[in-house]
């Protein structure tokens, strides 16, 4: 069949999908469902009033709009400006030692307005970020979508459940709304033609960046960088109404009217510094021509976000760029962060890339897993006591854990560099090795077990070198485990466990395989438990170490998940679950602020419909009508945690329909036993709208694939 290449008009609502949220979320999280909601029901913003066209009538209608109240405004039919200031939901992730960083989740009215805000002003936007000549992360065109309508596109469909849950909405899982030039990711720079090319013709390489960039941007500034600083500050009034102006308002009340500072982890935000930075690159690059140097001449200058990269061979023309940068960005109230700032001379090379080099050669050597296909007419030679031969092939395993480990130590301190700073680099490697080790693996073995099953192989002999084969493979990957937890227990982030998951979920559906023909599993169930109880131990020791706290909590979240993947035998004990969520033996509570809302999500997905833990489910109820009632009435529809915490409960399959009434009429403020049926009714009749037409809110409850998650994951990441 001729491959014929398919390409998606795209729904403007899809910016939701990719410009919104920070990539350092739940995995159960997402904004698939809210886009469908939005796409189905013709949702958009028109002269700032909330507008829908469907054909919904009756209950259905009432449904429809009160999901709406909650969503956007409880007025949300009216013309209401200040209607869009909300409050972000914020919390922490771990960033540097003893430090962190917090990022953003908008309220949804705030998405909305961001679908209307990128239909008017994408070629706006565009243009402002096309004026820099040393930016290498931009926009460059609005994203399209492309893919062959192949075998291969078929199969990743995946079955026939999803094939009816995802058809045709292949760019729900586009990275973003815009195209970038030239790099998606930094170390993609470091690799390029054009950094070894600089390198070859400079002898210094200067990096610095920006202190606090986001922190310390001021939102004016945007029309200040589009317009000019004089003009703004002569009409005023007139920059409002512009694009300039308009994004600032946005970003304003994404952020609860707030003008210092923007919010971290949404896409939109770093499109909104790179317009402010994309004017000072220009204002930079003039004045240093002005002094009668040029760039791609007598020096060179990259930056990525705001990272940047200064390439020179005289130190005199090095501070002056500096100083011109220094005295540009305090026009726009930044500044540079010197104590990041870093000189290296020729041979330019950092530590991370010494690092890197050795690391590839280290694991170049080990852990190694080789199949070997044999000629017939030669006899093998030993290679080592563990090689395995059947029939037409020999299976070699070398893994020696404790001296990879120590090794790897070596390394890392040989290199002077930080774990945290090679950590995901190591853990992308480790994950494309066990990728293709299993792929390997699986095409030779289940040949095998296939010809054993047609009777095709009858020896016993062979048989059991089969089974010996499939047992040393376990034994590999109990120790490949061992080894990704070791270095990712040394410094976990939300980006290691991602990927240390990525890893965990390609093994889990190795050893999940069935035969097509009675959907019995392949491999043997002994083997299958020691995989699952070295998972459990390990992620056990991970949420031993780091409880809960109101500081950091995504980081391991996300364990949670993957142990959720496990046969229901292996649990974390519910001793230790108490203990990972703060909970008080004494008082059977769980202690104020020490829950958020993706935590909150995270463990009901996790507890689902289990009786293991039922004191556990009762506190966490408890929990979450406390702390609905800690938010001020007048505030709740203005809360991004609210919104998304109430929407999400309201569909929870693991929430009785008792806990789901006493929850909405907490939230209501309900008075009086009116009211209170009032509102019993108006929830029973958004229960059964649900059912029809909008299974899920945010978090993906039921149906849930963990290794599709996290391939579309990965395809979301900005920063490794």
């Amino acid at each position: 069949m001729s491959k014929k290449k398919k390409y998606i008009q795209y729904p403007k609502e899809r910016a939701i999908l990719s410009d919104v949220l920070p990539y350092e979320i739940p995995i159960t999280f997402s904004n698939r469902y809210l886009y469908r909601f939005l796409v189905e029901n013709n949702i958009c913003i028109d002269d700032d009033k909330i507008v829908f066209k469907n054909d919904f009538e009756g209950d259905d209608l009432i449904a429809f709009k009160e999901i709406l109240k909650i969503l956007f405004h409880p007025d949300f039919e009216n013309k209401e400006d200040y209607k869009f200031r909300r409050i972000p939901f914020t919390y922490r992730i771990t960033h540097k030692e003893k430090d962190f960083r917090e990022l953003a989740l908008i309220h949804p009215i705030n998405q909305l307005k961001l679908i209307k805000f990128y239909e008017d002003f994408k070629e706006s936007i565009l243009y402002s970020c096309s004026i820099s000549s040393f930016s290498i992360r931009k926009p460059v065109e609005v994203a399209k979508y492309s893919f062959f309508n192949d075998k291969l596109h078929e199969l990743n469909k995946g079955d026939n459940n999803d094939f009816l849950e995802l058809n045709g909405r292949e760019y729900e899982n586009l990275k973003t709304f815009f195209s970038y030039k030239q790099y998606t990711n930094i170390y993609k720079f470091y690799e390029d033609y054009r950094y070894h090319r600089a390198e070859k013709k400079y002898n210094f390489l200067f990096k610095f960046d920006i202190a606090k960039c986001f922190d310390s941007i001021y939102t004016h500034s945007i029309s200040w960088a589009v317009l000019g600083l004089d003009p703004v500050k002569e009409n005023v009034d007139a920059s409002k109404k512009n694009f300039s102006g308009i994004f600032d308002k946005f970003i304003q009340y994404s952020n609860y009217g707030e003008t210092n500072g923007i919010l971290i982890g949404p896409e939109f935000s770093r499109i909104f510094a790179e317009i402010i930075l994309q004017r000072i690159d220009k204002i930079v690059e003039e004045k240093i021509k002005l002094k009668g140097f040029t760039n791609k001449i007598d020096y060179e200058l990259y930056r990525y976000v705001d990272d940047y990269f200064l390439f020179c061979d005289d130190d005199s023309l090095k501070e002056d760029i500096f100083k011109i940068f220094k005295h540009e960005l305090k026009e726009y109230k930044l500044s540079i962060n010197n104590s990041k700032t870093i000189e290296y001379k020729k041979p330019i090379i950092t530590e991370i890339t010494i690092a890197k080099e050795k690391i590839n050669r280290l694991f170049s050597e080990t852990p190694r897993f080789l199949i070997k296909k044999l000629d017939k007419k030669e006899s093998s030679v030993e290679e080592n006591k563990d090689d395995i031969e059947i029939l037409n092939h020999k299976f070699s395993f070398y893994f020696n854990p404790d001296n990879l480990i120590t090794q790897y130590k070596i390394l890392i301190k040989e290199s002077t560099v930080d774990y945290k700073d090679v950590l995901n680099y190591s853990l992308a490697l480790l994950n494309n090795i066990i990728e293709r080790n299993l792929v390997n693996f699986e095409k030779v073995y289940l040949a095998y077990k296939s010809k054993i099953q047609l009777g095709e192989i009858s020896d016993i002999n062979e048989i059991s070198k089969l089974d010996k084969v499939e047992d040393s493979l376990t034994s590999h990957l109990v120790n490949f485990i061992d080894f990704v937890f070791f270095i990712y227990s040394v410094s976990p982030r939300v980006n290691s466990t991602i990927k240390t998951c990525h890893i965990l979920s390609k093994i889990l559906v190795f050893y999940k395989l069935k035969r097509k023909s009675d959907k019995k599993f392949i491999l043997s169930t002994n083997n299958r438990n020691r995989i699952f109880k070295k998972i459990l131990d390990e992620s056990s020791l991970i949420i031993k170490k780091n409880s809960i706290n109101e500081y950091a909590q995504i980081e391991t979240l996300y364990l949670l998940t993957v142990i959720r993947e496990l046969n229901r035998e292996f649990r974390i004990p519910e001793v230790l679950l108490e203990k990972f969520i703060g909970f008080d033996n004494k008082k059977n509570e769980i202690p104020d602020c020490q829950l958020n809302y993706f935590s909150i999500m995270v463990l009901l997905f996790y507890l689902g419909h289990s009786k293991k833990y039922q004191k556990i489910k009762v506190a966490i109820k408890i929990y979450i009508e406390n702390y609905i009632k800690s938010f001020p009435i007048e505030k709740r529809n203005k809360s991004s945690e609210l919104t998304h915490l109430i929407i999400d409960l309201i569909v929870c399959p693991f929430l009785s329909t008792q806990d789901k009434r006493r929850i909405f009429a907490i939230y209501k403020n309900s008075k009086g036993v009116n009211e209170l049926k009032n509102d019993f009714e108006t929830l029973d009749k958004i229960r059964f709208f649900q059912k029809r037409h909008m299974k899920y809110g945010f978090t993906k409850w039921e149906r849930f694939n963990l290794a599709k998650e996290l391939e579309y994951k990965k395809s979301q990441e900005v920063y490794s």
